[in-house]
């Protein structure tokens, strides 16, 4: 399984709140958000999945939407 450690992101996470980097913050916690709400595929790791479903939420406004299906649809198959 390919993805970032939750434990990276969270330390990060910590630091840019530390030094009150809000912007880049709120995105490192809406990663979090996304791989452990939305792609709970892996304990303690922040999977593929959940990256592309932030990234294209953030760079493009697309709904989630089409990589949760697409998520669960690898699940079942």
């Amino acid at each position: 399984m390919v993805g970032v450690p939750r434990k990276c992101l969270e330390a990060k996470a910590r630091i840019l709140a530390g030094k009150g980097e809000w912007a880049p913050f709120i995105d490192i916690l809406t990663l979090l958000i996304f791989g452990g709400v939305l792609f709970p595929n892996v304990d303690g790791l922040v999977d593929l999945a959940a990256i592309y479903a932030f990234l294209a939420y953030h760079d493009h406004k697309e709904s989630p939407v089409v990589a949760i299906l697409a998520d669960l649809y690898d699940t079942f198959d």
